[in-house]
Formats: structure tokens, C-alpha cells, sequence
């Protein structure tokens, strides 16, 4: 029997939970000390942003995917971003530096789904 190629939910949700902290951290946006109340915004980010990957992420590629068509699946990063920035927004105290930042933060999302769930 053929095994279903899919992401798991619990990956996805770690991979983004954790992402966005990981990121910052080899950015240098802590300094040289970190401390949990530095990275405890950026793991509610993270953990709102897996939410939204499971939940939001399937049905805005579904809409948009005349534009991943037309983008050769390049406009699933602009998702991807826009999703970071929109949890950002929510969560006091977190902001997202900047759009390096944000594409770093997907792109490491993006790769660890795609290496250990499956995704594409």
C-alpha cells in the first residue's frame, strides 16, 4: 500500500514555533545574554504562526494559486511572509525586524517542513 505523501501537524507546528526564535537568535537581534522573557514574544509568534500554517496557510494557496501558477509557486513565500508579519502584528512586545528577517524565517520554515513532513 502506498504510504500518503502529507505534512504532519505536529512538525509543521514545532518547525514554526521554533523558527521564528532560531532566526532572530542567528541574527543577533538578542545580544550576547539570552534570556526566555527576549525570546517568550517570539515563540508566542511561533506558535500563533504554526496555527496559521495549519489552518490559514492550505486555503490562501487554494485562492492565490493562479498567482503561484503565474509566480512558479514563488508567490507561496509571499504567503509565508505575510502570515509572519499578520502574527507579529498580533503578539505584544514581538516585531518583525525586518523583510530579511521575515524570508529567512520562511525559507527555514519551508525547509525543515519539506525535509521532515514532506511538504512542498
Amino acid at each position: 500500500m502506498k504510504k500518503k505523501h502529507g505534512g504532519s501537524w505536529t512538525v509543521i507546528f514545532l518547525a514554526c514555533t521554533l523558527s521564528v526564535p532560531a532566526v532572530a537568535a542567528l541574527m543577533g537581534y538578542y545580544g550576547t545574554t539570552i534570556t526566555f522573557e527576549q525570546v517568550k514574544p517570539a515563540l508566542v509568534t511561533g506558535a500563533l504562526l504554526g496555527l496559521a500554517h495549519i489552518v490559514l496557510r492550505p486555503a490562501l494557496r487554494m485562492v492565490f494559486a493562479p498567482l503561484g501558477c503565474l509566480t512558479f509557486g514563488l508567490f507561496g513565500m509571499v504567503i509565508d511572509v505575510g502570515l509572519l508579519y499578520g502574527c507579529g502584528y498580533m503578539v505584544r512586545g514581538f516585531e518583525v525586524p525586518g523583510l530579511l528577517y521575515a524570508v529567512l524565517t520562511a525559507m527555514l520554515i519551508n525547509t525543515v517542513c519539506a525535509a521532515v513532513a514532506g511538504r512542498r
